[in-house]
């Protein structure tokens, strides 16, 4: 399946300022979150104005980047793991959170520039203004929260995961969360579906992207991380 384009995603913007089309990835395609940027506010949905997100830098630090629409198109970058913000005029915001992946804007029409964040992994909601939080993004939230600490106290923790890619990023938190829903059953019953669901990617990843998997359980180990 070929990845959007901005100008794809535009007709799904017509009278919306922000979209998040596929928030897991399946059948080949990839998540992928829609935006929105305009000269003069719609007032029809919401207007965002800027885009915050993560990336990583030369010495393989985070970063934090910023879209708008004085930001010169044709615009493609590498987004890392973390959270993306979207704020309007009134400093309102709408969150999400991502462990990585592509974003490319391009100007679709005169003073409408339309940017497309795209994730071998999942793009989900984290609340906001317009926007209810999806079941599974404490889950991410809580995975950031470990990784938190190897970053801050263990050397090279941040460059390793840094120098992975978004997929080997995911597979590592497969693995870290389908370990710790085993472990701790009371995980599952409260959350089914999203059990169900990593269960399901779990196999899938490691039948497709038996590479990247190895290579996600390796970053764990890099990273202090257990997922036996």
């Amino acid at each position: 399946m070929q990845p959007m384009t901005p100008l794809d995603a535009s007709s799904r913007l017509a009278r919306l300022g922000f979209l998040l089309i596929r928030a897991v990835p399946h059948a080949g395609a990839e998540a992928v979150l829609a935006v929105g940027l305009h000269d003069i506010p719609t007032l029809q949905h919401y207007d965002a104005e800027l885009v915050r997100f993560w990336s990583t830098d030369a010495d393989r630090r985070g970063a934090c980047l910023e879209l708008t629409r004085q930001t010169p198109t044709p615009f493609a970058a590498a987004f890392s793991w973390g959270r993306i913000t979207l704020v309007d005029r009134l400093g309102i915001d709408n969150e999400f959170v991502s462990l990585g992946g592509e974003v490319i804007a391009e100007e679709v029409e005169p003073h409408w520039t339309v940017a497309v964040f795209r994730s071998p992994g999942p793009i989900l909601r984290l609340g906001g203004h317009s926007q209810p939080v999806d079941a599974d993004a404490p889950d991410i939230g809580a995975f950031f929260g470990r990784l938190m600490v190897p970053v801050d106290f263990r050397l090279g923790a941040e460059q390793a995961l840094s120098a992975a890619s978004p997929l080997d990023r995911y597979a590592a938190y497969l693995a870290w969360e389908h370990a710790r829903i085993r472990h701790h059953p009371v995980l599952r019953d409260e959350n089914l579906r999203g059990a169900t669901v990593v269960g399901n990617e779990v196999h899938r990843v490691r039948a497709e992207q038996p590479d990247a998997w190895t290579r996600g359980l390796r970053l764990l180990d890099d990273i202090g991380l257990d997922a036996a």
